[in-house]
């Protein structure tokens, strides 16, 4: 009896130590496992700012937008009808137009010039069509151009409506396209053309600009 009662109280410590070995392997695969997918976490988590990193410059500083090229406003200097069978304007004006820029790099610009349509026909300015010169634009900013013009609808064989004689409103297109180039970090170039489709309406009593719309 007391040989057997020696032999089983040898097997327990065993018992427990395969126990313990089969709970530290568990515990460590565990820890292991967590471990694994912390880093995995980490990863997916790197991968989702770097992605969201990238599209935020795509979408903004590396995007390149297509400049606005338009008439910021105009002034009438002198302005002067006549109401017979051959309706004339004569109409000396001030004009400022606009090149707004907003990418994040400069925008160079070739040469340009502005036409003034009256019911689709062209009106020629007596000294040429306002013209602007190339140069460029800083980025995120706008370029200011001034130019002065005459028109004298009866020289170019364009006679005005009697309509808008008596309504007193007189309506010009003022039309243009400008080319250029946007250079964004000194590595990217990307070819732009805005068109200028802006409408004037003219008071012809209080011989003033009523309205200047620009598409």
């Amino acid at each position: 009896m007391s040989s057997n009662n020696n032999n089983t109280q040898q097997v327990h410590p065993a018992q427990n130590d395969d126990v313990e070995t089969a709970t530290m392997e568990s515990n460590s695969k565990e820890l292991h496992h967590k471990k694994s997918m912390k880093r995995l976490c980490y990863v997916a988590l790197l991968v989702l700012l770097l992605s969201m990193v990238v599209l935020l410059f795509t979408t903004t500083i590396f995007h390149v937008h297509t400049p606005k090229f338009l008439i910021r406003s105009m002034t009438i200097d002198e302005l002067s009808t006549k109401s017979s069978k051959n309706n004339a304007i004569v109409m000396k004006f001030e004009a400022e137009i606009g090149i707004k820029n907003t990418n994040f790099g400069k925008f160079e610009f070739e040469k340009a010039s502005v036409g003034f349509f009256y019911r689709g026909a062209h009106v020629a300015l007596v000294e040429g069509d306002g013209f602007v010169g190339e140069g460029k634009v800083k980025a995120r900013s706008t370029k200011k151009i001034q130019f002065t013009g005459e028109i004298r609808t009866r020289n170019n064989s364009i006679l005005v409506d009697d309509n808008d004689i008596i309504s007193g409103f007189l309506t010009l297109t003022g039309k243009a396209k400008l080319s250029g180039t946007v250079h964004l970090l000194k590595l990217i170039k990307r070819k732009r053309s805005s068109e200028m489709n802006c409408t004037v309406t003219i008071n012809l009593y209080e011989k003033v600009v009523q309205d200047i719309n620009c598409k």
